[in-house]
């Protein structure tokens, strides 16, 4: 599948193989809101756009039990402004959902690109790609359950 760009239909897939999970699109910011008085857990991600939901369905897959049991799976999030060493911990929290999210995005032929999220104008030296192709490679030989559930989903969608 290439150009895909139809959120309403991931939804879909995605939902079948998490049920105990809602997901919307429509925010300005992503957020998942951990299950409480009942309701299930809800995965908020960015506007309309399928790389967004993508990547917050994988930080979903490698979160264990404790972690979806808090909001924003008990991650802290700076915007702007992160010292370097602040961006160095990002960049390693964010190795392994990325790495997931690029297997999700080769299902649907969508392109991928990390996302270093630092607007601080510190220059790349490569090693975040680095190290989330590495990541690749080793959850490619042992997905978590959860996370091979949903590449098979995704990988009849459409």
């Amino acid at each position: 599948m290439t150009d895909f760009d139809d959120c309403a239909l991931l939804i879909r897939t995605l939902q079948q193989v998490l049920p105990e999970l809602q997901i919307e699109g429509g925010y300005s910011e992503p957020f998942y809101r951990a299950p409480r008085n009942g309701a299930p857990g809800c995965l908020q991600f960015r506007h309309d756009f399928p790389r967004s939901l993508l990547h917050e369905i994988a930080h979903y897959c490698l979160a264990g039990d404790q972690r979806r049991r808090l909001d924003d799976f008990g991650y802290w999030y700076a915007a702007e402004g992160r010292t370097a060493n602040e961006q160095a911990a990002f960049e390693t929290a964010e190795v392994r959902p990325q790495a997931l999210e690029w297997m999700f995005c080769d299902c649907l032929g969508l392109p991928f690109s990390p996302s270093r999220d630092d607007f601080s104008e510190r220059p790349d030296d490569g090693s975040f790609l680095m190290r989330i192709q590495m990541a690749r490679e080793t959850l490619a030989s042992a997905l978590p359950p959860t996370a091979a559930r949903v590449l098979r989903a995704l990988q009849t969608c459409g």
